[in-house]
């Protein structure tokens, strides 16, 4: 059969055809290709971020602005504090930057200023518009470029019209505070009497912040004002630019970083830094990063380490190295171990005196970390499977039904063959200063070296270990102690019998009765980690039995070769001043202070001294040296003050009777009975002598 067309029906039928492929390419094929290019660059596909950058140079009008503000401008780093990636503390390391694609790639500094410039010159103008030239503004500050930065800001200050009231005063402000990063306080101050100047404020969010920052460079102002400067480099030498400084008050570091906090700066093309007019207190210095500044890097501090004590006039300088991490060899890659000892191997580092071995273990939603053993003086060490067993853990808390009961696989700890374990190694130097560690950031080949995860297989679950992991605590219990009667060789059971007695079902401590002290004591004669007898020292020294403080306490020196942490040195020293042992306690005190940097016990300490050689003056200045810190908005103590008004008292009245009563008086505080406290204060006639004994017999 034939079939006849006509020359004007094939000529629309081409037509037809035609327009179909061009409608195609035209309309729906882009389409097409931006969502694949949208869908993969959300994905972290390999070449995810290159599909959309083509699509957004592709576009046009709004289509090209809304492809901007969503992948770039909604997810960019502003000129606030959680603008890096990683905020680096004082032991601390956090994640700063909150973004609504977390696995997407990263734009590079060079693709930001490309789009955001684009996007200020070209955009709509809308809300939008302030938040891009913000981000702008960012990343020349990250190249050094703080002109460029302010004159974004001010450009787009002028563009936005009068429904943007609002964000033109944020500009403004943002203007302010670089001028007052560069050490421009007069610039800052004409930009701050304008924002407080401004008719119908509406922006009342921002009159908090612009107080302080205008407290902050009147202080820059002050030529007699305090300062901190420094610079921030890696140990090669390499000069770190752009990276987030944040000086923070002991009264702010127990919460996360916020945009309110005074002191904030960046680096320089130099790595340098400074705070002027900086107001007396205690400080840590916090830096922020982003990941490619970190990989393979770390800051080598531990917490409580790196106080800056700042004094009314002073100049500080405060220098940051980055060291490199160090690269573990063994055990590594998921190692499975069914010997009964471990052998721990990591590359030596230069100029370190001792490492510090540390296990983490996994438990819902993260991990619980640990110490393994400190003082290891060579870069490898063998340990037995039984010196993990016993390793005192933290836990966390798990649901069972309707309960929330300690997680049974932390308290098994290294016991619990199913676990998968990891570990670490810090360094360091004679001082007991932190050099480096291998614990951090590593995020290519280069730097990635061997995961440190592995396996101990070498003993089965006990029907009392199994009972535990169903979160049956109470069978458990009398599982293991059942296991134990048996055979008193069985350290596991009594082990988890001692760390079953610690805990009830809410996980509160209990007080010890007989049969807890019993168990505890009998795990302390085997147990060579000392965390049994850290334990008993303080339950001994609360009821007030000092033959066997005095003999655990000896135990855990001999179990830690001399190498009591800090907090328990303290502790036995006060107990020794509960005893009259003044001296023997302002030893121990002594010793434990030059390596407690939260200056816990400093008040402790100073009654010691003052009671040994009646020298205030001394013992002002170490409360000088040695201020106790003010943690969670605490009101600790001044103890300078304290101390201060202790000499100006004794001064006003009959020198060396004031000094005999003084001593009197400490052995009341020595005592922490309040009851004590409170009859000898009744009798008292010298209100610093009183404010003294009261903090005194208060310190904890």
């Amino acid at each position: 059969m034939k079939v006849k067309i006509k020359v004007k029906h094939l000529f629309a039928l081409v037509t037809v055809l035609f327009a179909s492929f061009v409608l195609l390419q035209v309309f729906v094929m882009p389409s097409v290709q931006v969502a694949l290019a949208k869908k993969h660059f959300e994905q972290g596909a390999p070449n995810g971020k290159r599909e959309l950058i083509r699509a957004i140079d592709a576009a046009s009008g709004d289509d090209k602005w809304a492809l901007i503000r969503r992948y770039m401008i909604e997810n960019g780093s502003d000129l606030g504090a959680t603008r890096f990636e990683v905020i680096a503390g004082d032991g601390t390391f956090e994640s700063g930057t909150v973004t609504s694609l977390p696995g997407t790639p990263r734009w590079t500094g060079e693709e930001k200023l490309k789009y955001l410039n684009a996007y200020v010159e070209g955009g709509p103008v809308d809300g939008y518009m302030a938040r891009a030239a913000k981000q702008l503004a960012y990343e020349y500050l990250l190249l050094d470029r703080n002109e460029d930065a302010i004159r974004a800001l001010e450009r787009m200050e002028q563009k936005l019209s009068s429904p943007y009231v609002n964000q033109k005063s944020e500009l403004k402000f943002a203007r302010a505070k670089i001028y007052a990063d560069v050490d421009k306080p007069e610039a800052a101050e004409r930009l701050l009497n304008e924002l407080n100047d401004r008719p119908n404020r509406q922006d009342t969010y921002l009159t908090d912040k612009i107080a302080k920052l205008k407290t902050r460079v009147a202080e820059q102002r002050d030529p007699t004002a305090s300062s901190v400067s420094g610079t921030i480099k890696k140990s090669d030498g390499t000069r770190m630019s752009g990276i987030g400084v944040y000086l923070r008050s002991s009264r702010d570091i127990y919460h996360s970083l916020i945009d309110s906090e005074p002191y904030q700066t960046m680096t320089d093309a130099e790595g340098r830094f400074a705070f002027k007019g900086v107001a007396p207190g205690s400080y840590v210095i916090y830096i922020g990063l982003n990941f490619e500044q970190l990989d393979g890097w770390t800051r080598p501090v531990n917490r409580d380490e790196e106080w800056i004590d700042v004094r009314r006039g002073e100049r500080l300088t405060h220098d940051i190295t980055l060291q490199r991490l160090i690269q573990l060899r063994a055990p590594v890659d998921q190692q499975v171990i069914t010997g009964e000892t471990v052998q721990f191997e990591w590359e030596p580092v230069e100029g370190a005196a001792y490492y510090r071995l540390n296990g983490t273990f996994p438990v819902e939603n993260g991990s619980v970390g640990f110490q393994i053993k400190d003082h290891i003086e060579d870069s490898a060490i063998e340990l037995p499977l039984e010196t993990l067993y016993g390793v005192a853990t933290g836990y966390s808390y798990k649901k069972f039904g309707d309960k929330e009961l300690p997680d049974p696989s932390t308290l098994l700890g290294f016991a619990e063959p199913s676990s998968r374990f990891s570990w670490s190694v810090e360094a360091y130097d004679a001082n007991g200063k932190l050099l480096t560690r291998s614990n951090g950031y590593r995020l290519n080949e280069q730097t990635m070296g061997h995961l440190p995860f592995f396996y101990l297989k070498a003993r089965t679950l006990t029907e009392a270990d199994r009972l535990l992991l169903e979160g049956r605590m109470d069978e458990a219990l009398s599982a293991y102690k059942a296991d134990y009667a048996r055979d008193e060789q069985d350290h596991h059971s009594l082990r988890m019998i001692v760390k079953l007695f610690g805990i009830h079902e809410l996980g509160q401590k209990e007080t010890f009765d007989v049969a807890s002290l019993t168990y505890l004591e009998k795990l302390a004669s085997v147990d060579n980690s000392g965390s049994a007898l850290a334990t008993l020292i303080a339950h001994y020294g609360e009821v007030g039995n000092w033959p066997l403080v005095d003999r655990y306490y000896g135990m855990l020196e001999e179990a830690r070769q001399g190498k009591v942490e800090s907090y328990t040195q303290a502790l036995y020293g006060t107990l020794l001043l509960k005893q009259g042992r003044v001296r023997e306690g302002e030893a121990q005190l002594r010793q434990a202070q030059e390596n407690d940097s939260s200056n816990r016990f400093i008040g402790s300490y100073l009654a010691s001294v003052i009671y040994l050689s009646g020298d205030l003056v001394k013992a002002e200045a170490l409360a000088r040296q040695y201020p106790e810190r003010s943690y969670y908005d605490q009101a600790n103590p001044d103890w300078s003050k304290l101390v201060h008004d202790l000499a100006e008292e004794s001064r006003d009245a009959n020198g060396d009777a004031y000094l005999s009563q003084l001593r009197d008086a400490l052995r009341v505080g020595f005592s922490g009975d309040q009851t004590r406290v409170a009859e000898w204060r009744a009798k008292s006639e010298h209100a610093a002598m009183e404010a003294f004994v009261l903090a005194l017999s208060m310190a904890d």
